[in-house]
């Protein structure tokens, strides 16, 4: 029962993160449009965030004791905090970059630095851990590797069918972005009180 809620958890991260791009392209398209453009900035950032969390979460996962339980809160941190910026002052920092950048692209992309690159680095930390913490429980690195990457995958899908034709629809964007700090705040506690089990689980 535990691996499932696990994997439930798993599955909420990888929403959490591609519904992400989907709410971060109807925060962009007032000031900046919907072209390919737009589109190249935000999955380029979100590229990024995916590569260099996944790189740092690597490194937290081999940290030892108050070390990595350290790393692992200023993660959750980061991210709730960031989440936190990006839906009580999201739509005003846009519009402040849109004045003060005159060109397009350099808008769209510092705009998506700002907002969703470092929501997104602190998630993707976790991913690694999951994989480590299925593989000290005696799981071949191999197989949690790609149990944790095809079910945070899944959460993907789910994230971007499930925000772009149920909720986009039918509540504001700025509700949904309260709405992703709220499930964050709660997925990575009860990702975190994973992480912090005895190996024995």
């Amino acid at each position: 029962m535990s691996l499932i809620v696990f994997y439930l958890v798993v599955v909420t991260l990888g929403i959490l993160s591609m519904g992400f791009q989907m709410l971060g392209s109807r925060l962009l398209s007032p000031h900046f449009g919907s072209a390919i453009d737009v589109w190249a900035c935000l999955i380029s950032t979100f590229l990024a965030a995916f590569s260099i969390g996944s790189m740092a979460g690597g490194v937290i996962s081999n940290l030892q004791g108050a070390a990595r339980r350290r790393s692992q809160l200023i993660c959750a941190l980061a991210a709730v905090v960031s989440l936190a910026v990006t839906a009580l002052f999201g739509r005003a920092l846009v519009g402040q970059i849109e004045i003060a950048v005159a060109a397009v692209f350099p808008g769209v992309l510092a705009s998506c630095l700002a907002l969703f690159f470092v929501p997104v680095t602190a998630l993707s930390t976790f991913s690694p851990q999951c994989v480590q913490f299925l593989a000290q429980r005696g799981m071949a690195p191999g197989k949690a590797s790609g149990l944790v990457y095809g079910v945070s995958t899944l959460g993907n899908i789910a994230g971007v069918m499930l925000t772009t034709f149920v909720l986009i629809p039918h509540f504001r964007v700025s509700t949904l972005l309260y709405v992703w700090l709220a499930v964050a705040v709660l997925n990575l506690a009860a990702l975190l009180r994973f992480l912090r089990t005895p190996t024995s689980l």
